[in-house]
């Protein structure tokens, strides 16, 4: 009886290990299946992309050959172009005159224009009313220093002057014609601030005009006034 229960318990299912072969088989031929699908997709793909590729330069060649120009268009577009195009005249080589002459032109024309040119003398204005000084060069007195002093410009000083060269004065030889405003003797009373008033002119140009350098003046002392502004 033990034995019996025992094979009993042994056994196992039949329809069970029947049934697992075909389902392994099945899947198998599934996948199979699907994997040839996959394939013939992929090439089928491929092929379309190689007749897309060797169609286009079939189609490129047809549209150049229709858009190439004839002869006759060609011809008449060089035409057109070469009447567009200025006329340049290239000076023959080896001809050194014909070259050099448009510069010996141009040169000839500019130093025409230049002598045309009337040279154009700037005119100084000498003051008109005080009165004519007469100054005789001292030590170590220049030309633009003596117009300074006076307080007149060089121009004007040099217009009143004009046989007087400005590096050829002479101390104690050349005299100078200065304009001046006026020429005050000093009175009883007269310091240089009345006498600036007087005369509307700056104390600091009675004294450089005289070259002062104390603000006093002697009774009888004859003052050199000049104008106020440089003219």
């Amino acid at each position: 009886m033990q034995f019996e229960d025992r094979e009993q318990r042994n056994e196992r299912p039949k329809e069970a290990s029947r049934n697992l072969p075909m389902v392994v088989l099945l899947v198998l031929v599934s996948i199979i299946c699907a994997l040839l699908y996959i394939g013939w997709k992929y090439m089928s793909d491929d092929t379309s992309t190689a007749d897309d590729l060797t169609a286009a330069p079939a189609d490129t060649v047809a549209n150049a050959i229709k858009v190439q120009p004839t002869d006759e268009e060609t011809e008449a577009e060089e035409q057109t172009a070469s009447e567009a195009l200025p006329e340049i005249s290239v000076p023959t080589v080896g001809n050194k005159e014909q070259a050099s002459k448009p510069a010996d032109e141009t040169d000839a024309k500019k130093e025409k224009t230049k002598e045309e040119k009337p040279k154009e003398d700037k005119k100084v204005s000498i003051p008109t009313g005080g009165e004519t000084y007469t100054h005789t060069v001292g030590e170590g007195e220049t030309f633009f220093g003596i117009a300074n002093r006076f307080n007149v410009k060089k121009e004007t000083l040099k217009a009143m002057n004009p046989g007087v060269e400005e590096n050829g004065i002479k101390v104690g030889v050349t005299r100078l014609k200065v304009r001046i405003k006026a020429v005050h003797t000093v009175g009883p009373g007269d310091i240089l601030r009345v006498v600036g008033t007087k005369y509307d002119v700056p104390v600091n140009l009675i004294m450089q005009a005289n070259k002062k350098t104390k603000n006093f003046a002697e009774r009888g002392e004859k003052l050199i006034i000049p104008y106020p502004t440089k003219e």
